[in-house]
């Protein structure tokens, strides 16, 4: 019977949660398709797509607001269960408060791990499409900057012609490269000359090269090029350290299984990757959120219905969902800045909901 109950009750749960995903899915659609044909009525992006925008850019949305979607698909069920008497029956029968929680406990915590290792890479993938194609449409620019095995990368661009810096290490603020190679190509795209040098530093309007060594390319690509040596080179750039900083890619454009390579990356390349780690376990820990959510709902909505104020109880559950976004923004803040560690600032919001939940429970059902 327990068994029969406790996929009952998880099927429920289940069914709840995928409704209402659904439905929140449609109005983040909605709602994004406004704000960008706003931003589009200056472009060429027509209404398809704009469309097309609003539903790449969806699933990224929906992975934050999905504790808030849990929540409420708690308390739908458990209300649902309160007002068809259905509570009073199993609690009749010896089944406790816990073995009825149980099973949504365990089908939220899956649909937590199936949401940081199935549908994470999903939502990078469109998220980083919704990227490149909002800044062709809208901005007018790309990427300036990837970090990959072999170094950090930087592309620049004057006068229709592309430069292409590479470097093995660099400064935290990205004004300072070493071991640095550079590529300029013409209009035509033929590599024009390469140098090697030292070290490389970013001031206003120009990187300051030494230790340089130049190979200059002729027209005739069979032709050896000419090898020249010099102290110092300066190479235009409209670079600033504020727009290397602001081109590293948003954690969340980067699979959850990519994200451990690229921070590894990131910090052999000299660069801070606490931005990053904080979300790597943030995802980690949403199993544990997600179960956290299923007990506030629970505490909140496990209430008959003949004693009234399940309205109060289902704005109280809210209140403390929003209180609990409130707490994870602050402590993401803290952790991204270094203030405190990253696994600390992700696993401590969800740990106190639960907590404040069973003890909740506790009072409110067996107190």
């Amino acid at each position: 019977m327990i068994g029969t109950l406790a996929f009952y009750v998880a099927r429920r749960f289940v069914s709840a949660f995928f409704a209402a995903f659904l439905i929140v899915f449609m109005i983040v659609v909605l709602v994004d398709m406004v704000e960008l044909l706003r931003r589009g009525a200056r472009s060429d992006a027509g209404f398809v797509e704009v469309l097309s925008l609003a539903v790449l850019h969806a699933p990224s949305l929906m992975l934050t607001i999905m504790p808030f979607i849990v929540l409420l698909a708690a308390i739908a069920s458990f209300a649902r269960l309160a007002r068809t008497s259905e509570l009073v029956v199993t609690r009749a029968a010896g089944v406790s408060v816990w073995q009825l929680i149980a099973p949504t406990l365990v089908a939220a915590a899956l649909i937590g791990v199936l949401a940081f290792s199935v549908y994470n890479p999903i939502a990078s993938g469109t998220l980083q499409r919704f990227e490149t194609l909002k800044s062709r449409y809208f901005d007018n620019q790309t990427n300036l900057l990837s970090i990959s095995s072999n170094g950090l990368w930087l592309r620049q661009s004057a006068e229709g012609r592309q430069t292409v810096i590479r470097a093995k290490r660099a400064r935290g603020d990205g004004v300072l490269l070493w071991d640095v190679s550079v590529f300029r190509f013409g209009t035509d795209d033929q590599l024009l000359s390469r140098l090697e040098a030292g070290r490389a530093t970013l001031g206003p309007g120009a990187w300051t090269l030494y230790q340089v060594r130049t190979w200059t390319f002729g027209g005739d690509m069979d032709a050896p090029p000419v090898e020249t040596a010099t102290e110092t080179e300066r190479l235009r750039t409209d670079l600033t350290k504020a727009r290397i900083l602001e081109s590293f890619s948003a954690p969340e454009t980067i699979s959850f299984w990519k994200l451990g390579g690229f921070i590894e990356a990131m910090e052999a390349s000299g660069f801070s990757a606490t931005r990053h780690r904080m979300f790597w376990q943030s995802q980690l820990s949403t199993p544990l959120l997600l179960a956290a959510m299923v007990l506030i709902g629970a505490a909140f909505s496990m209430r008959h219905v003949r004693f009234g104020g399940l309205g109060l109880m289902a704005l109280g559950a809210v209140s403390t969902g929003l209180g609990y976004f409130v707490l994870s923004n602050v402590m993401a803040a803290f952790g991204a800045s270094g203030a405190i560690p990253a696994t600390l600032a992700a696993w401590s919001p969800p740990l106190a909901m639960s907590l404040l939940a069973i003890g909740l429970l506790l009072h409110l059902e067996d107190g």
